[in-house]
């Protein structure tokens, strides 16, 4: 039996010692939460900032009844951002899952900054919520457990940008209370609730399995369904299936935002600078060895979560070792996590706090955990000169949440599990081994093809995030490209690039003739200017398309996020434009016959196909579902366009005068956007090949010779 003796059983020096580190911790707290009450939170108060409006816009648009079939593309959700002036230069949805932007539903009606103030009185209550149930579990005192909070540096960067890990450490930490209160079945339904926000609460079925504890798990699996379905009824199949087929994947590999950004300290950006060429993004890696990567990367992630998963024993029900392992799985998770953002780490206070209680009368060790808590908080990555093997001492965050891990592995292993439980694990050590060799080979898969369009790449500027819209006009290329303060319009003349001013709204498309080209500028509008100024501009209107010839022009109006496209005679400019395509069509792009005619990709109730518009306005299908981005050649025979397989969109090419098809790239990744010089020979198309999810580069390839 283990005695805990109380300060006055301590001898004096102790004594007095162990009051002056009382008062320390009253003292650090205290200035911790004046720092929180006079610095941070007057800011997030008064500020928005990444990631609030993100999650804010979603959530308005479906109030609005929009269409939000489309929010994952970042160029239409910045034009939705641009309509409802909302102060926040750039917004994306990318890895975000629709159901989590639910959760500021009933803030949507709001202006922003005001939706952000209820959000953050919320977030202090479920904050305040969360730090009683750790007293009541813990019996750490109440110092103790407030310091750890307040020393949360994540903590404050997820009240400054209104992110949603308080919610989520809330949630975790109830379904602990209700687990360890031997209500299984909603502890599951609330990890289940979890999921559903953020992906990585999965790992904690298996952890209910491992258990052998199937009422938790089918708890868990309900609440999963739940979220799902209600992300169907409220978004659509089409945009969860987005979700589903091409985000979480891109999202799980690494590339869902950044894959070479070593700020982000994660195993995946790590072995992505180390082993993975790309020629803006990674010009010198330590080895040009893509499949190092393939197969590493689930390697080392399995080895950080395997020990979460074997120490936990099976119907174990002592509730400090259940703390631990519930820490483990956590930590665990938080160490492989592929998109790490700094306020990720909020939900370090849960795994600290449990891991503290067990090291109350250990103070070298609790005060190591106190380092490796503040170090992983504090810490992030470094991406100037972390070129070749120096990528390696960049990313201090990532071995500190190892090192948290190993720490807590070995508090578990001190305490001997049963023999059953080590009978036990040869089953899972197979069953873990064959879902290695599974990952392996998918990313193995994966990678075939994946550089092959580096050969064919335009120089693009080392600052620009994405490159779309391309277009050509006699030796310039014409393109939008997202920078740190907005989308530009951009002329590339001969490896030089000059950019246009977003101080007065983003440039979202641009189309051109030989001598004139016409843009999209955004503001608490879409409207389309011409250069030089030969036209009108034509306001309510966005993603223009002209003619070869310069005859007419086709631009897209919305109505709560569908679209139709309207024509106008160029030639004829007392013209005014008309509808081309009924309402009931909601059109992505289009691209003009020299004879006028025009070829659009629409969705009825589905995904989208390509249709033909005649002269006298007939419209009819080409058959060709599951197909985006028409591009007609200027001789009027060749048609492109990208098709969905698979989960990614690849280019292919149609005979318009015999109907016969071939695909041009095959690999598992995006080419989109194509468009033909003048010429008639060659395609350039925008790729995010090697690349995160649809930061596109341009790229040119001569497809006749």
């Amino acid at each position: 039996m283990n005695i805990q003796l109380g300060s006055s059983a301590l001898p004096a020096s102790d004594r007095k010692l162990h009051e002056w580190i009382r008062i320390g911790e009253w003292v650090l707290l205290a200035l911790l939460v004046a720092y929180m009450g006079i610095r941070t939170l007057p800011r997030a108060w008064r500020t928005l900032n990444t990631d609030f409006p993100n999650y804010y816009l979603t959530a308005r648009l479906v109030r609005e009844h929009y269409d939000t079939s489309r929010i994952y593309e970042w160029v239409w959700l910045q034009r939705q951002k641009d309509h409802r002036d909302i102060e926040q230069r750039i917004v994306g949805m990318v890895p975000i899952t629709p159901f989590s932007t639910l959760s500021l539903w009933p803030l949507a009606r709001m202006p922003a900054l005001e939706a952000k103030r209820w959000w953050l009185i919320f977030n202090l209550g479920l904050l305040c919520a969360t730090i009683v149930l750790l007293h009541d579990l813990t019996q750490l005192p109440w110092r103790r457990i407030l310091l750890f909070t307040a020393l949360s540096f994540p903590l404050h960067v997820n009240f400054l940008l209104g992110q949603f890990y308080v919610l989520l450490l809330f949630l975790l930490m109830l379904s602990y209370w209700l687990y360890a209160q031997r209500r299984q079945f909603l502890a599951g339904v609330l990890i289940g609730l979890a999921s559903g926000l953020k992906i990585f609460p999965v790992i904690y079925l298996i952890y209910f399995l491992r258990k052998r504890d199937l009422r938790a798990f089918a708890g868990g699996v309900i609440g999963a369904a739940s979220t799902a379905t209600i992300s169907v009824l409220v978004f659509g199949w089409e945009l969860n299936r987005t979700y589903l087929s091409q985000v979480l994947p891109a999202t799980l590999r690494g590339e869902g935002l950044g894959p070479y950004n070593l700020k982000a300290a994660s195993l995946s950006s790590l072995l992505h600078r180390l082993f993975i060429y790309e020629p803006q993004l990674n010009q010198h890696p330590a080895v040009n060895a893509a499949w190092l990567f393939a197969v590493l990367h689930p390697i080392l992630q399995m080895a950080v979560i395997v020990p979460a998963l074997l120490l936990a024993t099976p119907e174990e029900a002592c509730p400090r070792r259940l703390r631990l392992e519930w820490a483990a799985i956590l930590l665990a998770s938080l160490a492989v996590s592929t998109s790490p953002a700094s306020y990720l780490f909020t939900l370090l206070i849960l795994p600290v706090c449990f891991l503290a209680e067990s090291l109350q009368q250990e103070k070298i060790h609790l005060a190591i955990l106190l380092f490796l808590y503040i170090a992983a908080g504090f810490l992030g990555g470094i991406n100037s000169g972390g070129e070749g093997w120096s990528a390696l001492l960049m990313v201090p965050r990532f071995y500190a949440l190892i090192l948290l891990c190993v720490f807590t592995y070995t508090r578990l292993t001190k305490q001997q599990p049963l023999k059953s439980a080590r009978r036990d694990r040869l089953a899972w050590v197979i069953a873990l081994a064959v879902i290695l060799t599974c990952n392996v080979i998918g990313n193995l898969r994966h990678q075939r093809g994946l550089y092959t369009d580096y050969q064919w790449r335009i120089h693009t500027p080392r600052e620009v995030f994405m490159a779309v819209y391309p277009a050509i006009q006699d030796d310039s290329t014409l393109f939008v490209a997202l920078l740190p303060d907005g989308y530009h319009s951009v002329v590339e003349h001969f490896g030089f690039a000059r950019f246009s001013d977003t101080s007065q709204g983003d440039y979202l498309a641009v189309t051109a003739t030989f001598n004139e080209s016409w843009t999209e500028k955004t503001g608490h509008e879409s409207t389309i200017v011409s250069t030089p100024k030969m036209q009108s501009d034509i306001r309510q209107a966005e993603s223009p398309m002209v003619s070869f010839d310069g005859r007419w022009l086709a631009f897209l109006r919305e109505d709560r996020g569908r679209a139709r496209v309207w024509t106008l005679a160029l030639d004829h400019p007392n013209n005014a434009a008309i509808p081309a395509t009924p309402s009931e069509l909601n059109v992505f792009e289009m691209s003009f016959l020299p004879t006028g005619e025009f070829i659009f990709a629409a969705a009825l109730d589905g995904q989208p196909s390509l249709f033909m518009r005649d002269h006298l306005g007939n419209i009819k299908s080409l058959g060709i579902d599951k197909s985006r981005y028409p591009a007609i050649s200027p001789d009027g025979h060749w048609l492109a366009y990208s098709q969905l397989k698979d989960g990614n969109w690849n280019l292919w090419l149609r005979d318009l005068e015999n109907g016969q098809m071939r695909r041009l790239t095959h690999a598992t990744c995006n080419n989109v956007e194509p468009i033909w010089t003048a010429d008639s020979q060659s395609l350039i198309y925008a790729s995010d090949c090697g690349r995160a999810l649809w930061f596109t580069a341009l790229c040119r390839q001569r497809i006749f010779r």
